[in-house]
């Protein structure tokens, strides 16, 4: 699958030493990877829309390592990992927020206490309508 290349303004989460990554989207925006250059590894993406009521204030100072502004293609994605056969877990607290514009990223870290709704491994199974 071919993807883009972002160059990562903010490090993302256990990858400080990463500062250009591959983002391929797919399935009409709900899912995406991003590959990490220089390392073996590919993160797993959900578009959090897709799923969920969602919405933060994207800090100021994320706002201009991306140069976002009013009219930028942005888009967030939220890092989901896959236990066992059927359990994915998300995490809502630590968005990967892409400035398609200029092909930036970062990882924003929201704080728990003003995103009590928002949790670091919820279970898909709590929005999947059966």
């Amino acid at each position: 699958m071919k993807g883009e290349k972002f160059h990562i303004k903010s490090p993302i989460l256990g990858f400080d030493n990463v500062s250009e990554v591959e983002f391929a989207e797919v399935d009409d925006g709900a899912l995406g990877f991003l590959s990490l250059r220089g390392q073996d590894v590919e993160l797993l993406l959900i578009n959090p829309y897709k799923v969920r009521e969602y919405s933060f204030e994207v800090p100021v100072a994320i706002q201009t390592l991306l140069d976002i502004h009013k009219n930028s293609k942005v888009k967030v994605f939220c890092v989901f990992v896959r236990e066992k056969e059927s359990e994915i877990r998300i995490n809502f607290l630590a968005p990967i927020i892409l400035n398609d514009d200029n092909k930036t990223l970062a990882q924003v870290v929201l704080n728990a206490k003003e995103y009590p709704n928002f949790g670091v491994a919820e279970s898909i199974k709590n929005y999947i309508k059966e």
